[in-house]
């Protein structure tokens, strides 16, 4: 519907009002407004009728002006989806299958959204994937929703948390969640990718080169969780995890799983993923020490003694 909006030059109040309260723009307003403060029902609505009248938007965190210019790419995999929607949903479940308990069984439903700042996410059982972000390239969207549906499968069988509204806890369950979530869903093994494949691959390789760094910020970030009672998450989440800052803690728990797979087989892997997040770091921990010969990065003395008093 906003696609055939955008594709007019006017917009009516019905038609607005219909769109606004659509499942899947009310799930990217409120996706836009957790890495964004402008973001707003209300913005999006004048925005929306600025962007069909041709208006130019100063304010635009949902990308309208974007989305409109993208118009023909987001139609042309539209095409793709609808030529052959049981392979895409078959490759997902391939994809998911490959790192959860074989007799998993979920419900999920998928949103085909377009605009916002997210190309996909995941939230209570649904996922949306944003069509803008794509340019035409079919891998680069199955790989992006193998990763984001991961997320659902990682809901029904993932260890929980153990001390509930622990934000030391928290990070390390962030960490575990978006790093797996990373090795399902990763663009490394694709070989006829797209635009969008290309640049996700780069930003793999960039922050599995500075990965050291990244340990390093993961450190920072962990050990302030853990010992500031007064700290609020929601500020130091987007540091580790949000795009604009390149999502340095996903590629943390990456390497980390990545490892753990390497050296113990990913059945392994996937028992310690059913135990509380701060199993998977103390394995991570126990196969550097055990083997030091490997050349892995390792945590520092004190972020050890808190992840192996936890």
């Amino acid at each position: 519907m906003l696609i055939d909006i955008l594709s007019e030059n006017k917009v009516s109040d019905q038609q607005l009002e219909k769109l606004v309260n659509l499942p899947g723009i009310q799930a990217t307003i409120y996706q836009t407004s957790r890495f964004d403060s402008r973001a707003s029902e209300k913005l999006f609505r004048s925005s929306l009728i600025d962007a069909v009248e041709g208006k130019p938007l100063l304010d635009d965190p949902f990308r309208l002006q974007k989305l409109k210019e993208k118009l023909p790419e987001v139609e042309s995999i539209i095409s793709i989806l609808k030529e052959d929607p049981q392979q895409y949903l078959n490759e997902i479940r391939k994809g998911i299958g490959a790192y959860s308990p074989k007799d998993i069984s979920f419900d999920a439903n998928i949103f085909i959204v377009v605009g916002g700042t997210s190309d996909g996410w995941a939230k209570d059982g649904n996922f949306y994937i944003a069509l803008q972000y794509f340019n035409g390239d079919y891998e680069g969207l199955l790989t992006l929703s193998i990763h984001e549906l991961y997320h659902i499968a990682q809901s029904n069988f993932y260890g929980k948390k153990e001390k509930h509204g622990s934000i030391c806890e928290k990070v390390l369950n962030e960490t575990r969640l978006e790093g797996i979530a990373s090795i399902v869903g990763s663009p490394l093994n694709i070989v006829e990718g797209k635009n969008y494949t290309a640049w996700f691959q780069k930003k793999f390789n960039r922050n599995l080169q500075r990965i050291d760094d990244n340990f390093s910020l993961f450190e920072v970030i962990l050990f302030r969780g853990c010992n500031d009672p007064e700290i609020d998450f929601n500020k130091i989440y987007p540091l580790g995890f949000s795009g604009a800052w390149d999502s340095p803690l996903y590629f943390v728990g990456y390497y980390i799983g990545s490892a753990i797979e390497e050296a113990k087989g990913r059945e392994f892997l996937i028992s310690v993923l059913k135990d509380s997040p701060s199993t998977m770091f103390k394995a991570y921990i126990d196969i550097y020490k055990d083997d030091k010969s490997k050349n892995l990065t390792r945590f520092d003395k004190s972020i050890e003694d808190i992840i192996l008093a936890m």
